[in-house]
């Protein structure tokens, strides 16, 4: 018995001397305190200036996560720090503990990713994403797979192992209302950002300065009715890690930080409670924009619409398998035609030329 104490006490002896020889100065010291599962924890995070640039593959500055509470003390390396552009640190997010992600690039992407215990384990299942595109827009997407066990050297290929493919970005790309058009300044636009099935989903902007600083209105429609969602925090949730499966959902976030997952059945529910008709609206912003028949490029008519024309959509058809391939089915008032109901394609609702009619 006394053999074994000993041997306790060496390895605690051992494994203090070695925590303090890899960390014998920490800089940039963070604390900070989480009510998870109804218990209180506490995340230290720090740096070392002493640390072995070689000591990992990942991280360029590494840091250390010390997490405490009632029988609980870990620490764990290389979960947070800088890696390249990355920079990966803890940060409360909606009153929630998370790796807050941020890249710095063209597109910045800033992500986080809440921290849940289970089982005495640090875990984490979900990432939601906001992405600055190369037109201005902000992109809102998320993503929940199987709970990942959070280890010591989580690196940058376990973060990136969370984030799927933003299959949406053909339809945000194709989004661009410039400042410069006046007739727009002070005109509702609704601005096409995904589907699912029969269900459009649209971004609502009361005028070109509430797109300028990207302030915006969620609305999904079908073709009976139309429902504005009251909360702005709103994140289209991928169904894999792969283009393959698409966007499944809403994850909307209420002023309480709480997440809540709204599949096609719920989605479905809270059209079906509105009252309002469908009314979608944009303007388009090509110059010339021919009309056709029916959605198909070789079924052009003699037609044409010009920028700033204002239009009703009334459906919407997405080739899925053809990301950027979008047809509108649109209503035109024109004073010598009167109501002109056509096809138009997705591209319309962006100045850039595709050297169309």
């Amino acid at each position: 018995m006394r053999k074994i104490i000993l041997l306790i006490l060496v390895m605690i002896i051992s494994a203090v001397c070695s925590a303090e020889e890899s960390c014998l100065t920490k800089k940039s010291i963070t604390n900070q305190k989480f009510n998870i599962n109804s218990k209180s924890y506490k995340f230290i995070s720090y740096f070392c200036e002493n640390k072995n640039s070689d000591e990992d593959d990942f991280f360029s500055e590494s840091g250390i996560l010390e997490v405490h509470a009632k029988n609980f003390n870990k620490s764990y390396k290389n979960v947070i720090g800088i890696w390249g552009m990355l920079n990966i640190r803890l940060d409360s997010w909606n009153n929630k503990s998370a790796f807050n992600y941020i890249m710095p690039a063209a597109e910045t992407i800033e992500a986080n990713i809440p921290i849940m215990i289970k089982n005495n384990e640090l875990m984490v299942q979900c990432v939601y994403i906001n992405q600055r595109l190369k037109n201005f827009m902000e992109a809102k997407y998320s993503y929940c797979g199987d709970k990942k066990i959070i280890e010591d050297g989580f690196g940058k290929e376990g973060f990136e192992n969370l984030f799927p493919e933003f299959y949406l970005y053909s339809i945000y790309n194709n989004i661009y209302f410039p400042e410069s058009n006046e007739y727009l300044s002070d005109k509702q636009f609704d601005a096409f950002i995904g589907k699912i099935d029969d269900i459009s989903f649209y971004r609502r902007y009361l005028s070109l300065d509430d797109y300028s600083s990207n302030k915006f209105t969620v609305v999904m429609v079908n073709k009976e009715k139309e429902y504005h969602f009251k909360e702005s925090e709103i994140y289209q949730r991928m169904a894999s890690k792969t283009s393959s499966e698409g966007f499944i959902g809403l994850d909307i976030i209420d002023a309480k930080g709480n997440t809540t997952f709204y599949d096609k059945k719920r989605l479905l529910e809270l059209l079906n409670k509105s009252t309002l008709k469908p009314n979608i609206t944009s303007y388009i912003q090509q110059e010339r924009i021919n009309l056709y028949s029916n959605p198909n490029e070789n079924e052009p008519t003699s037609m044409y619409l010009v920028q700033n024309d204002f239009v009703k959509i009334l459906d919407v058809i997405w080739d899925k398998d053809q990301y950027s391939n979008v047809w509108f089915k649109v209503s035109y008032s024109s004073k010598k035609h009167g109501e002109i109901i056509k096809w138009i394609r997705g591209y319309a609702f962006n100045p850039w030329n595709y050297s169309e009619g």
